[in-house]
C-alpha cells in the first residue's frame, strides 16, 4: 500500500460525510395521532419571559446518469428569552433538535457594558 493514499483518501471521505445536512425538524404528526410532548430543560434561578419556535426547510437533490432523488429536511429551533430572577441578567437559550436533546445548545447572556454605543446613539 502507498503510505500517502491515506493522507489524501481521509480529506475526501470527511468532505463527503460533512455534507450532509442535518434535519432536526420533528417528524410530522397525522390528524389522529396523539399530542406529542417535548420536555426542555431550563435553569431553575430563569423566569421566561418569551418562547419562539423557528424552522426552515431545503430540499436535498442527487443522482447521477440521468435519475434524480430529492427529500426535504430542515434546522428547527426553540429560543428562550428570559431573567435570572435573582440578578436581573438576561439571556436568550437555544434549543436544536428537541426530539433528542432536552438541553440548550446555546446560552446566550446579554451584559451591558458601559463603553458600547451604537452607530446611531448620538442623535
Amino acid at each position: 500500500m502507498r503510505p500517502w493514499l491515506p493522507i489524501l483518501v481521509a480529506p475526501l471521505v470527511a468532505a463527503v460525510l460533512g455534507c450532509n445536512p442535518v434535519n432536526t425538524v420533528p417528524e410530522p404528526v397525522s390528524p389522529k395521532s396523539a399530542i406529542q410532548y417535548y420536555d426542555l430543560e431550563v435553569p431553575p434561578d430563569l423566569e421566561i419571559k418569551a418562547v419562539d419556535f423557528s424552522a426552515t426547510t431545503f430540499s436535498e437533490v442527487s443522482g447521477s446518469k440521468g435519475l434524480t432523488s430529492s427529500s426535504v429536511g430542515g434546522r428547527a429551533f426553540v429560543k428562550v428569552y428570559g431573567v435570572h430572577r435573582k440578578t436581573g441578567e438576561q439571556f436568550l437559550l437555544l434549543y436544536e433538535d428537541i426530539t433528542r436533546r432536552k438541553r440548550p445548545v446555546q446560552v446566550i447572556r446579554f451584559r451591558v457594558t458601559p463603553t458600547v454605543t451604537l452607530p446611531d446613539s448620538g442623535r
